[in-house]
């Protein structure tokens, strides 16, 4: 375990940082607002429990549950105008702490 101030000097200083943001940064799951979005909620809801339980690979998975949804640049644009992501608490807090720095 690292202390606060150990892990923003971690960021300040990293080349690049990566993460998933779905539930991290922000409170949403993109792909299961998408499908639900484009009326294929239960389908990639479906995948995605076969997933997580191992069934099936992460990319494999990842593949059928787009190919499911077909999304269109314009649905993504839409989705975003019409349910904008929200942050998760604290995250804002965290970004200008490292700004600080």
């Amino acid at each position: 375990m690292v202390s606060h101030s150990e892990l923003k000097q971690l960021f300040c200083t990293a080349d690049a940082v990566c993460f998933d943001v779905d539930s991290t940064v922000i409170r949403e799951e993109g792909i299961d607002e998408l499908a639900r979005f484009c009326g294929v909620e239960d389908a990639v809801s479906e995948m995605t429990r076969r997933a997580m339980g191992g069934a099936v690979p992460f990319r494999a998975a990842l593949t059928e549950r787009l190919a499911l949804i077909q999304p269109s640049r314009e649905q993504v644009q839409r989705l975003l105008a019409e349910h904008p992501p929200h942050l998760t608490p604290g995250i804002r807090m965290f970004s200008l702490d490292l700004e600080e720095m």
